[in-house]
């Protein structure tokens, strides 16, 4: 008479077959994180040998893939607008509201960021990050000085201003030192340059100036 036996003694290599081929498809269906720049929804806009301006948007139910954040940056959120970011090996989110012309400085250059970024609605997110590829020389010690333009914040490799200007009115200001990048938040402002033409930027519009350039 055939002797009996359990399924798993008389068949030892199909369970372990299986068990293998498990192991095999979570092996090669892990994401691996990309460098920001080949993220999807991060396009770069703009690049000199200064900064890398790197336009994100992401639609309501969006979801990037893992990416890598290693270079100096400054991020303006451009609208208001919640995500939420998902740290590279750590469990949970961290949700994050933003406002339009609110900006900070990351230094990833000394603590690098790998995460995913979720939009759960109800607006589409969007937000510029400026990397800064060249450390400056030594910064002016000259802050712009006028009553429509407010220091926000010095910090790292970068300083940032704020300029709120009413229907009608106009401010001088030279880069000093420093290049400089406007940004469009609100409304329309026209910023002339002393050497001729100007840029009408709105919501999302930007212009990149060398240093010792006369706006107005």
């Amino acid at each position: 008479p055939r002797p009996s036996c359990h399924p798993a003694a008389c068949h030892p290599m199909k369970y372990s077959l299986l068990s293998l081929l498990a192991l095999a498809a979570t092996v090669v269906g892990a994401e691996v994180p990309v460098p920001v720049q080949q993220e999807p929804y991060h396009q770069t806009v703009f690049e000199n040998d200064l900064l890398r301006l790197i336009d994100v948007r992401i639609p309501v139910g969006g979801v990037t893939q893992y990416h890598v954040h290693n270079v100096p940056s400054v991020v303006v959120y451009l609208t208001e607008s919640t995500n939420r970011s998902q740290t590279w090996g750590q469990a949970g989110t961290a949700p994050r509201s933003t406002t339009p012309g609110n900006s900070r400085y990351a230094a990833y250059d000394e603590s690098p960021l790998t995460h995913q970024v979720t939009n759960p609605g109800p607006a589409n997110f969007r937000v510029f990050d400026i990397e800064l590829l060249k450390r400056p020389g030594a910064p002016s010690a000259a802050v712009i000085a006028q009553p429509n333009v407010t220091l926000r914040w010095e910090e790292g490799r970068a300083r940032s201003y704020s300029v709120s200007l009413a229907a009608g009115e106009s401010s001088d200001f030279a880069t000093h030192g420093g290049a400089h990048l406007a940004v469009g938040i609100a409304g329309t402002v026209k910023v002339n340059v002393e050497a001729g033409g100007h840029r009408d930027l709105r919501n999302g519009d930007f212009a990149f100036y060398p240093a010792h350039t006369l706006l107005h």
